[in-house]
């Protein structure tokens, strides 16, 4: 089996990539801008103690989501991973512009669905749809929005602010969206129904965490936030690279759902695999210091009803990315979902 040609932008990685292509832009500079390449998102200075917080995010068919997926789950997926992006900063998502890659033989009831899906979200998080593009495209169909946030300044959460002794602390469960990928893959799964339902949908209808982001941003507690759109570990690494510390995670404290170990059990696969390594959880990853936990995890249990469960701790980098298995400390095998490498 042949690899991507000498030069070609799969050979180098997602990654790899982002980071030469960030070589070639100029140095953000400039008073207002606050935060640049790196983050979620970018970060702009609105005046009078508050920031817009930028992001974009693109859904390719038969790479975000299969053929078979229907348009509303499209439309409320792209919403979803942008808005989640602006709630990693503690940010609330307010202004979308949406922009389509239209084949010509795109069912229109399908590009209908794609807004109702959209419009739900829209709905719930509050975000206005302003306007957006329509191009023709000869591949698959995609969808590109561009949102707008904003934040109060002192309550922005950046990737790069752990310290040492922090604890790793995340929201929900964790392989979910996984999971439901596999079960996609293999639908034979014995499962119940309920829960190859939950499964599925965490992988084809995630949710952005905006109300837990803003309560724990509210808390000014938190030392650095970000959302999992890679895989905790894969994620982890890069808060950690941010922040200049390495980290230790204890994986009998992974939490996982019913569902997802349902699953595992039947297919005779581990778990812990997802939840390391799967991606699309959407779920966040935060540090705080341990005396904060207990406030942490009453405001967003407050806020959306989910647990925020202690899974590691900050170390020194020199110590570098570590898994607490039993007794045993074994390395965090670098990984995560690489959008050239992986299928």
């Amino acid at each position: 089996m042949t690899g991507p040609p000498e030069g070609a932008a799969g050979g180098m990685g997602e990654f790899a990539l982002i980071g030469r292509l960030r070589r070639k832009l100029a140095a953000s500079a400039g008073p207002d801008i606050v935060v640049g390449n790196g983050d979620d998102a970018a970060v702009v200075e609105a005046g009078e103690g508050r920031c817009w917080v930028m992001t974009c995010d693109v859904q390719v068919q038969g790479v975000h989501f299969p053929e078979g997926a229907s348009g509303i789950s499209v439309g409320q997926k792209a919403l979803a991973v942008n808005a989640s992006d602006v709630a990693a900063m503690g940010g609330t998502p307010r202004y979308a512009l949406i922009s389509l890659g239209v084949r010509a033989d795109t069912p229109v009831a399908f590009l209908d669905e794609v807004y109702e899906g959209i419009n739900a979200r829209a709905g719930r998080w509050g975000v206005a749809v302003l306007g957006g593009n329509v191009s023709r495209t000869e591949g698959p169909f995609f969808i590109d929005i561009f949102m707008v946030g904003t934040v109060e300044r002192d309550r922005l959460l950046l990737r790069s602010g752990a310290r040492l002794g922090d604890q790793i602390l995340v929201t929900g469960f964790l392989g979910d969206a996984a999971a439901g990928l596999h079960l996609l893959g293999h639908p034979e799964a014995k499962v119940r129904d309920e829960a190859r339902t939950a499964l599925i949908y965490a992988q084809l209808r995630p949710t952005a965490r905006v109300e837990e982001g803003k309560a724990v941003a509210a808390l000014k507690k938190a030392t650095a936030m970000m959302d999992l759109s890679d895989g905790l570990a894969g994620d982890l690494g890069h808060l950690c690279e941010a922040s200049g510390v390495g980290a230790v995670v204890w994986e009998q404290e992974l939490p996982i759902s019913p569902a997802a170990l349902e699953l595992a059990a039947a297919a005779r696969l581990r778990p812990e695999e997802w939840a390391l390594y799967g991606g699309e959880d959407y779920q966040l990853l935060l540090t705080a210091p341990v005396e904060a936990v207990p406030a942490l995890q009453k405001a967003v249990r407050e806020a959306g009803a989910l647990p925020l469960t202690p899974i590691g701790e900050i170390v020194p980098a020199g110590q570098g990315l570590r898994l607490k298995r039993g007794e045993d400390l074994l390395p965090l095998r670098a990984g995560g979902w690489d959008h050239l490498k992986d299928k």
